[in-house]
């Protein structure tokens, strides 16, 4: 397997991941802890805007 497979693989990993972790948080009314301009933050996830799974 080539590198450039394997980085795309992993891509696509990551993306899944965080969708899946998005769309729990929605689901449960949760917030998100994200760096924002260097500051540690909460982010209700309904004010992200984030494209969802189909």
């Amino acid at each position: 397997m080539k590198h450039i497979e394997i980085r795309d693989k992993v891509l696509t990993g990551s993306k899944l991941a965080i969708q899946r972790l998005l769309d729990r948080k929605k689901r449960e009314n949760a917030c998100v802890v994200v760096s924002q301009n260097g500051k540690v933050v909460q982010v209700a996830v309904t004010d992200l805007q984030y494209p969802t799974a189909s």
